[in-house]
This record gives C-alpha cells, structure tokens and sequence, in this order.
C-alpha cells in the first residue's frame, strides 16, 4: 500500500511557514486537540483491572462510577471535530471547484483515500493477527480484542456518510442557508421524538442527520454566517444553559459519550441534549478562533505552538486510529508485570493505579505512530488518480465503508475479520491511487 504513496514529506516548520496569513489557524489547533482528547479521554475510561479472585474484569469506568460522567462534558470533541470538517470540506470543495476535472465524486474519492490509507494499516494488521489466531486457536479473545481497537470508528463510519454528502449538501445550504438547517433540525426532532416514543428503526435516522446538523454548522462558519464577539459568547452560554436543563430535567443522561446501561445514548444516536450540548462546545471553540488564530500567528510561543499544530495534524489520524490498539498492548504487557489496578475504579487509589497503565499506552502509541504515520503523512501527499465512477457508485462505495467500520465492533470474531478484510479490499481494488508522482500539498488546502 504505501508503495504508491511513496514521497518525501515537508517538515512541519515548512509546511507552518507556508500558511495564509488569512488561515484560520484556530481551525488546525481544533483538530489537532480534539483527537489528542479522545485518546485521552478513552484510556480515562477503560476499567480494565485484577479483581479480588485475581480474574481479568474490563468495562467502562463510567458503568462503574456514573458519578464521574460530567468528565465527558471535556473530552467530548466529536461535535466540534464535525463542525472542524464541515469547515474544512467547504475550503476543500471551492478549492476542487476551480480544477478542470472538477466533479463531486472525485472530490469524494480524494477525501475517502485520505481517510482510508492509514485505516488499512491498522485493518489489515488486524486482520493478520484474526488469521493467526484461527489457527493458534485464540480467535475469540483476538476477537475481543480487535473489537476494542475499533472503539473509535463508530465516528469514522458516521463522518465517512457526512464527507459523501458534502458536496450535495454545501450548495443546498448556500443557496438555502437558514431553509436547510431548519429543515434539518424540524426532521431530527421528529426522529428524536419517535426514539423516546418507543418507535423501532426510525431513530436510527439520526446517526446520519445529527452528524449532518455539525457539518453543516461548520459550513456556516466557513461562510462568515455566524455572528461573532459577543453574541457568539452569548449563543455559547444559551446553548450551555439549555444543556444543563435538559440534563437536570429531561431523560437525557449527564454523560455525554456512549457506554452500556445508559436508558437513552447520548450518541448511539445522537440526541437533542448531544445537539445542544455541542452547539455549546462548538459555539465557545468558534467564539474564541479570532485569539487563538491571532496567538498562533504570533511570534515565540505562538510560532512554537503552531509548528506543533501542524506536526499534531499530520499524525492526527494515526492517533485516532491506533490508540487503542495502544491500550491494548500496554494492558496485555501491564498484566503479567502486576501493574494493572486493583482499587475499585473510580476512587483516586485507581486513578493513581492506573497512571502507569496510561504512561505506557502513550509510550507504545507513539513509537506506533513514529512508524504507521508516514502513510498518512505520504496520504496527504499523493497526487490524485482518476476516478470515472459515477456519483451513485462512488457513495455506493462510501456506504460499504462506512458499514465495514460500524460491523468491525460488532464483538465477533468472524464478523470482524470479514469487516476488516473487506477495507483492505476497498483500499487495494477502489480506492488506491495509480498516479505515484508526488505533489506538495499547500497548506492553506
């Protein structure tokens, strides 16, 4: 795979010295940040420990201390991080725009390598491990496993439907620009109403239209549509206000990520207290880009800052990707060692357990991603192929992605294998470019 990749990567000093002077560097730093969260935020919540029969018990912490789900009020960013991507799709798209060869489904095929490259990496080292554990008879602990790797990508399959209709969406909502979202909204609330009404299948519309609602908040700030200064301060603290009422009054629970026994998932699909709740997030990240875009132009730390926000992004993905394949190892190596907790979770002797666990996974993550990035960095790079598939073929193709990454956390071990094995396919027989000449990708992309 990385043979066609194949090319020299810009430092990230030349890459930050390249920048606009018009970018909105806060933009950047968003999405850097926001994938650093998550990987935070998830091996905050793995609750892997010994228990008193000396027996492996995992979950998460939140199932075991609910007490502690106001912590996901902080690293909660996928709102944020869809709004970022709607931000950057329409850049994307009014640059793609103004090229000869033009065409929404190229654009599409453009973005789904990007995003798949270093997927495959991370598919296919599973896959190998699924096929060596057949046959040395570990399948459903491999399994298990693999399935905790792919924790991540339940967002990775939503942002995968929301980058396919991206191009169909920002012209609908240029020309209809409070139309659109109002329609959207209207819809979502009748879903959201369905769900708590016990109405089967429907509600599962709102995995794609909550998502959508973020990238298309994104597109209005590309826009220059939303208010700024004071009253985006004031939206933010409306939007953080109304939060905090559903969440005290309503059924929505106060944590807002997804774990087992939750009566109605903040994300799983996405709810009207995750809507608000990341209208309050984003609207404070959007209120607060002017000094942060003003400070990482500066000089000093500000210059220092913005290196490391350009270096942040070029392994962003990997990041994503692989750090939970991190945790993995750091648990599998943490136990025979005697370094897995043993406190009862939640209590501060585990936080204080559990920090060598956590020291560990960042240690193996970024020796992984020393190694796997240069495929997303070389991603980035390739100079695109042709794509002559028509639009119905290419989200075709994006929709069996996106179900490939949903089926990979299924718990199976056979369905995991066949989901993984059908990305390396994707990659290797739709999506690989064919065009091995380099290019240099400005930054202001």
């Amino acid at each position: 795979m990385t043979e066609s990749l194949r090319t020299t990567a810009p430092s990230a000093a030349s890459l930050a010295a390249e920048a606009r002077p018009d970018r909105n560097r806060a933009v950047d730093a968003y999405r850097a940040v926001a994938m650093l969260a998550v990987a935070i935020g998830h091996w905050c919540a793995v609750a892997i420990s010994v228990g008193p029969d000396g027996s492996i018990e995992a979950g998460n912490a939140l199932e075991y201390a609910p007490s502690m789900s106001w912590i996901t009020w902080l690293f909660q960013v996928m709102p944020l991080f869809f709004v970022v991507g709607g931000f950057a799709s329409a850049m994307s798209l009014d640059a793609h725009s103004s090229s000869e060869d033009a065409s929404p489904q190229r654009w599409i095929a453009g973005r789904m390598r990007r995003m798949l490259a270093p997927t495959v990496a991370l598919a296919t080292t599973w896959l190998v491990a699924l096929a060596a554990s057949a046959v040395t008879g570990s399948a459903g602990l491999v399994g298990l496993a693999a399935t905790a790797a792919a924790i991540p990508l339940w967002f990775l399959a939503n942002y995968t439907i929301d980058t396919a209709l991206a191009p169909y969406v920002l012209p609908r909502f240029r020309a209809h620009p409070v139309a659109l979202p109002a329609i959207l909204l209207a819809v979502f609330g009748a879903v959201e109403v369905a769900r708590y009404s016990g109405v089967p299948v429907v509600p599962q519309i709102n995995w794609v239209l909550g998502w959508l609602l973020f990238q298309v908040l994104g597109f209005a700030w590309r826009d220059g549509l939303l208010p700024s200064g004071r009253s985006m301060v004031a939206l933010a603290a409306s939007a953080w206000a109304v939060t905090i009422a559903l969440v005290s009054v309503g059924p929505w629970p106060v944590a807002m990520v997804h774990f087992p026994g939750l009566a109605f998932s903040p994300t799983h699909p996405p709810s009207i207290a995750l809507l608000t709740f990341g209208l309050a997030y984003s609207a404070t990240a959007i209120a607060a880009a002017p000094a942060v875009t003003r400070f990482l132009a500066g000089d000093g730390l500000g210059r220092t800052a913005w290196v490391a926000t350009v270096a942040g992004n070029a392994v962003a993905m990997s990041v994503y990707l692989w750090h939970m394949t991190a945790a993995i190892v750091a648990g599998a190596i943490a136990w025979p060692l005697g370094l897995l907790p043993t406190a009862e979770v939640g209590t501060g002797a585990w936080w204080i357990q559990k920090l060598p666990l956590m020291a560990m996974a960042a240690l193996i993550l970024i020796v992984v991603v020393a190694f796997v990035s240069r495929i997303e960095r070389q991603s980035l790079l390739a100079r695109p192929s042709g794509w002559d598939r028509g639009p119905w073929a290419t989200f075709g193709f994006a929709a069996i992605t996106s179900a490939a990454l949903k089926a990979w956390a299924s718990g199976h071990a056979g369905v995991v294998f066949v989901a993984t094995a059908t990305l390396v396919l994707l990659w290797h027989m739709v999506f690989a470019p064919q065009n091995t000449k380099p290019r240099r990708l400005p930054l202001s992309r």
